[in-house]
């Protein structure tokens, strides 16, 4: 038959998440609501132990264990409660309760207590039930007995209690204060007050350390009873001790696994939530303020990607060690105020770390703090032959302005340290800002709108057109997609092209573009149009992708298109990522026909050693110097500069962004005769790019008519 176990909590929650846990560690669990419905539910389920909510409306917990006293229960009944102070813990005893575990409750921690109480309480009724077993129980199950007789002040114990404090009968003593000399210092006074209670008729349970002769520190746990004579007072109080140091030693652990981060030995997330939430009530109480500090090591991916792990995880044990050493302001804590010799750091994830302040005087001194916190802890890190250079930044929320709760002013500072990495700001400060809520909602709203395009296909693909100003004539032209919202209408590539890249559905859409491409050119040709060469873009993370070639071809296949029809178009940055990977692939992509463009030439590394080595085919002159080309400045310089260049490396060459007929001639005049900009034409839907194809552009004709 299963172990029976009562659940008795008011919030509806907590009381789900007990049981569930309860079941799936094999006991049979019936529940109640309320102090009242505890009652009849005992009487009719007659539970094995008993967990009890202190804080519920009507009846409270202290007064329902009174009420299953008095109705004979001998169960096992553990309080569960949010309060900590000593006068709360006392009331749950003086009630009739059987041990305590503190909110927010560890779900492992739980079954390994419950388990442990039962084993004690069984242990215990089979010593009631047979005296004659007495002493084999106490030694199987580690429990010694005691009587203190009042009258004589003479104290009885066992042969088993003895050998837990690793003596005998004889050597131990008759008087009671023959067991305080072997309790740990620290502890003397809780006990010397206990026993105090029991004699004036208050039943305890405690917790305390004792020393063995050979120095071996053990923790035991002691319940005491006090037996009153016909006249009402005291005349003995009896008592069980049991070795619990293995229970404690495996709490330990467990909480060690629930709460640290084996990397690092700082506490964890959920370490961190906890005590936090415990300040937050401190700084209630007292009207005070709490600053939460969210610290993330700047581009930590590209340390992982280029060292490996191993070294990237030495580099979170240096930062760890810094950040935990490299504050010495008091009021910083991250476990709570029980443990005034924890890590002063928490980890919260791979590369973020977090600490709060309680009683932060203020924005600016808070921000002064964590900027020398941050400064002292991003000095260089020697990583065998490499010297790492590092920057931090942070996100901070305070309390109350932010956030009333624990979870919402980690979100908070979240999302100011997300705000600095859309920015890409390294070593930067970030408070948050109601603004920043606005944007995330917005955010997820449009990751969901594009998750949904992606699969409905909710995209249209446009066509600039590249004209040739010198002939009038289109050349070719550049595919650009467009994503057709149903509610928002038409949003340009720079609104959600990143975060495509960030969701992972940049591939997806790449593969859409070409496809589309590929049949809009099979459309013009059946129309009878003189077919030119496509730009297609990929972005940096779809040009490193090792299959990117095999799709490509894979689309071309499928649709019938001629290689020579579509040209790859990327960024400077996409091809400086991995130089060698660049020209492999650069050379598998020209022995398969293709082309390749680099898009905003100018504005990234502008090499001509790269060039060289990637065997380019055209260069896109950014439209930032062709906007000034005809006003004078340096621009006219830089335009012939890459004009010059890519002549004597025979690569081609396109202006992009041309808006005025002056702009025009100055490019026609330095000899960059192919052109893409408004001056010609605005992107364009395939129908009218096919008809472009057979009459041409006007203003390509006008310009080309002038230069006659």
């Amino acid at each position: 038959m299963k172990t029976r176990l009562l659940v008795v909590d008011d919030d509806d929650v907590n009381r789900m998440l007990a049981c569930e846990a309860l079941k799936e560690a094999g006991f049979d669990v019936a529940e109640a609501a309320d102090g009242q419905s505890a009652l009849m539910t005992y009487a009719e389920f007659r539970p094995d132990l008993i967990l009890l909510d202190v804080m519920m409306p009507v009846m409270d917990g202290f007064e329902t264990c009174h009420l299953l006293r008095q109705q004979g229960a001998r169960e096992p009944i553990i309080m569960l409660t949010g309060l900590e102070d000593t006068e709360s813990i006392e009331k749950a005893y003086e009630r009739g309760a059987t041990d305590f575990i503190t909110k927010p409750i560890n779900w492992v921690l739980l079954r390994h207590r419950v388990i442990y109480a039962l084993r004690a309480a069984r242990a215990l009724d089979e010593l009631v039930a047979s005296e004659s077993n007495l002493r084999s129980a106490q030694q199987i199950a580690r429990i010694g007995s005691w009587k203190l007789h009042i009258a004589t002040h003479r104290c009885e114990r066992s042969e088993t209690y003895c050998a837990l404090f690793g003596e005998s009968v004889e050597t131990f003593g008759s008087r009671m204060e023959d067991l305080f000399e072997r309790v740990y210092p620290a502890d003397r006074e809780k006990v010397r007050d206990a026993i105090e209670q029991a004699r004036h008729g208050q039943r305890y349970t405690l917790e305390y350390r004792i020393v063995r002769p050979d120095g071996i520190v053990s923790t035991a746990q002691e319940v005491a009873v006090p037996a009153v004579g016909p006249d009402g007072d005291v005349v003995s109080v009896q008592g069980t001790l049991q070795d619990i140091s293995e229970r404690v030693e495996a709490e330990r652990k467990i909480r060690q696994l629930a709460y640290f981060d084996d990397l690092t030995g700082l506490p964890n997330r959920a370490h961190f939530r906890e005590a936090l939430q415990s300040a937050l009530l401190r700084e209630t109480s007292r009207g005070g303020h709490c600053a939460v500090v969210l610290i993330n090591v700047d581009r930590f991916k590209r340390i992982n990607e280029t060292l490996g792990q191993d070294s990237a995880d030495q580099v979170l044990q240096v930062l760890a060690v810094r950040l935990g050493q490299g504050y010495g302001g008091a009021n910083m804590n991250v476990v709570g105020p029980e443990s005034m010799d924890a890590p002063r750091m928490a980890r919260l994830s791979a590369d973020n770390f977090g600490l709060f302040i309680e009683g932060a005087e203020g924005r600016e001194s808070v921000e002064a703090e964590i900027r020398m916190l941050l400064q002292r802890a991003s000095s260089p890190v020697q990583q065998g032959e490499q010297t790492l250079s590092l920057s931090l930044s942070a996100g901070l929320a305070f309390f109350p302005e932010h956030g009333q709760t624990a979870e919402g002013l980690l979100k908070c500072a979240e999302m100011a340290l997300g705000a600095l990495r859309r920015r890409e700001a390294l070593d930067s400060i970030q408070c948050y800002t109601e603004r920043m809520k606005v944007d995330a909602f917005a955010r997820l709203s449009m990751e969901n709108d594009l998750q949904q395009a992606v699969e409905q296909q909710q995209f249209n693909l446009l066509y600039q057109p590249k004209v040739d100003a010198n002939t009038g004539m289109v050349v070719g032209s550049e595919a650009l997609i467009r994503w057709e919202h149903p509610q928002e209408g038409t949003i340009t590539p720079d609104a959600f092209i990143p975060l495509a890249e960030e969701l992972g559905l940049i591939n997806t859409i790449g593969q859409w573009v070409l496809r589309r491409a590929c049949e809009d050119l099979a459309r013009w040709r059946e129309s009878g149009a003189a077919l030119m060469p496509v730009a297609v873009n990929l972005s940096a993370s779809q040009f490193a992708r090792q299959d990117l070639l095999e799709q490509v071809k894979g689309v071309l296949t499928e649709t019938g298109t001629d290689p020579g029809l579509i040209e790859i178009e990327v960024t400077e940055s996409a091809l400086m990522r991995d130089t060698r990977v660049t020209a492999d692939l650069i050379g598998r992509l020209h022995d398969s026909g293709l082309s390749l463009a680099v898009d905003d030439f100018g504005t990234g590394y502008s090499s001509l050693a790269y060039l060289k080595r990637f065997a380019v085919n055209t260069l896109k002159i950014d439209r930032s110097f062709v906007q000034d080309c005809d006003a004078g400045q340096d621009d006219p310089a830089i335009v012939r500069a890459i004009i010059a260049m890519a002549r004597s490396l025979g690569i081609g060459l396109v202006a992009e962004g041309v808006e005025t007929v002056a702009q025009a001639r100055v490019l026609q005049a330095e000899g960059c005769p192919i052109m893409q900009g408004y001056l010609f034409s605005r992107p364009i839907p395939a129908s009218e790019f096919g008809k472009a194809l057979k009459v041409g552009l006007p203003n390509a004709r006008l310009l080309a008519r002038h230069t006659a």
